[in-house]
């Protein structure tokens, strides 16, 4: 029997939407697909090969056609058994012709090409849901504004696309919170939110502010908050960043980030998007030395490493990767690349942790070489007449590679505490932050970190020793706390698979 296959995330999504979204005890994953299908078919273009059936070993749950389009379904037992009621229409053929119309294809002449289009729909549209159903908002209304209404229903961020904040709105919320502020300069449109920068009338003003901004959301109609607050200089100044309807929101390409990598001379500088207004956020993976990256499901993780592979690639003294990816998914795009260790992406886990000890090994070889040319650390090495190359280690999915007893907790934490010097360097990412996938000295030697959307204030503050990435906004929104600074939010850019096989090809190149 044909059969769609979702992964063990995706089977978590379906629990959710059943339990919260639809709040019944119990329910079909095939709902929360039909539903998804609906989702993804908004999109022009197909669902591109990374919505294809997961591997064998991440799948979490398997649905035939007889669930989710009706195929060959007639009233009977055989239809009861799959939880289907005995005379639910089949709608195979039309998905067929629908699909045939969209894409200029025909899907009556190939059944496999089909099964292929569908579930990648499928999962395309799990994604969006995924990523733009916020905790706490209905379902139902969820519902409605995307599919029903589209962009002139509500958005996201709860209010309606088509109002727009000004400031006498924004005054008179201030007036409901008791805060008294004028503008000091007038409004930036950033691609996501309006930075406000304000002048306090007095001392205690801000104070008020800041402990009514969840107030001050609800009186102008942003229903799930996510107001910023931050000081600048000057007398009484302060900023307030305010989302925008994700209507408006304004997409980052990768274009505009790689122009301004090739301007920088650091030795890794890597950009996983722009800032509030705009601009480019770079730094030096180098000096970080070693980083963090966690957010929920449908956050953005993923894009945000694409965008951080992508700076290294460019770099003018490029470093080899170590990719290693026990799911064997997100990141198969990379292999064949030249830069990466034996040009293969490392799907297993046991493979993963021989490398990491070779790397530990390498650390030690490095430390005895640099005390012979009398120099600290790589930068002096190079400079002295040395070929050792920089290395950046990328792990994704670091909590199954942690919980899986594989021993490679051991070799990471000597790595964080030893191999700064030597030039290798961590990135390790995770859509599960707690104490477990995060141990304390692994956390006490990686101090950079890259916080994505999480569900609850403890896990941001697992990530950032802070609140705050609870309130983000999804889709690559993130707070990024780089060793000795204060956070900075900044928009992901949206990495395609273009961009991913242009780079590629560009370092075979050279």
């Amino acid at each position: 029997m044909d059969s769609l296959y979702f992964s063990k995330d995706e089977k978590t999504l379906f629990e959710r939407v059943i339990a919260d979204g639809f709040e019944q005890q119990s329910g079909y994953n095939w709902w929360v697909v039909r539903i998804a299908i609906a989702q993804s078919l908004k999109i022009d273009g197909e669902p591109d090969a990374r919505f294809r059936a997961p591997p064998t070993r991440d799948r979490g749950s398997e649905l035939h056609l007889a669930q989710v389009t009706g195929q060959g379904q007639r009233a009977g037992q055989a239809t009861l058994d799959l939880g289907l009621p005995g005379r639910d229409p089949d709608y195979d053929d039309a998905i067929r012709l629908l699909l045939s119309v969209k894409h200029d294809r025909d899907m009556f002449a190939n059944d496999r090409d089909y099964l292929d289009l569908l579930q990648r729909h499928a999962r395309r549209g799990l994604e969006i849901i995924q990523a733009s159903w916020l905790p706490g908002r209905s379902f139902h209304d969820y519902l409605l504004n995307e599919i029903f209404f589209g962009i002139g229903g509500d958005t996201e961020d709860g209010r309606p696309a088509d109002v727009e904040l000004d400031w006498p709105a924004l005054s008179r919320g201030f007036a409901q919170i008791g805060v008294s502020a004028s503008q000091s300069a007038d409004e930036i449109q950033g691609p996501r939110l309006t930075r406000y920068p304000l002048t306090l009338a007095a001392v205690d003003d801000y104070d008020r502010l800041r402990r009514g901004l969840d107030d001050l959301a609800f009186a102008i109609g942003l229903a799930s908050g996510g107001l910023a607050l931050s000081r600048e200089a000057g007398e009484r100044r302060v900023i307030l960043d305010i989302p925008r309807p994700s209507a408006t929101w304004q997409a980052v390409g990768w274009r505009a980030l790689r122009a301004a990598l090739a301007e920088r001379d650091e030795a890794l500088p890597v950009s996983p998007g722009v800032d509030v207004v705009g601009r480019p956020f770079v730094f030096d993976l180098a000096e970080a030395p070693h980083l963090f990256v966690a957010g929920a499901t449908g956050s953005g993780k993923s894009v945000c490493l694409n965008a951080l592979i992508l700076s290294l690639l460019l770099a003018r003294e490029a470093p080899e990767l170590v990719i290693i990816d026990p799911k064997g998914v997100d990141f198969a795009d990379y292999d064949g690349c030249v830069r990466l260790r034996d040009q293969h992406v490392i799907t297993d886990m046991a493979a993963g942790v021989a490398v990491l000890r070779e790397l530990v090994e390498e650390v030690e070889r490095r430390q005895v070489q640099m005390r012979e040319l009398g120099v600290r650390n790589i930068g002096e090495a190079r400079r002295a007449g040395s070929n050792m190359r920089r290395i950046v280690v990328i792990v994704d999915e670091l909590a199954d590679f942690l919980m899986s007893r594989s021993g490679a907790e051991e070799p990471l934490i000597r790595l964080a505490q030893k191999a700064r010097a030597s030039g290798i360097h961590l990135v390790l990412a995770t859509q599960r932050p707690d104490a477990a996938t995060f141990p304390g000295l692994l956390r006490a030697n990686i101090p950079s970190r890259i916080a994505l959307t999480v569900q609850k204030a403890t896990e941001s503050r697992i990530i950032l020793d802070e609140n705050g990435a609870e309130n983000l906004l999804m889709r690559g929104d993130m707070l990024i706390k780089l060793a000795g600074r204060d956070p900075t939010r900044v928009h992901g850019a949206a990495i395609d698979n273009a961009d991913i096989a242009a780079a590629v090809a560009t370092a075979n190149s050279q």
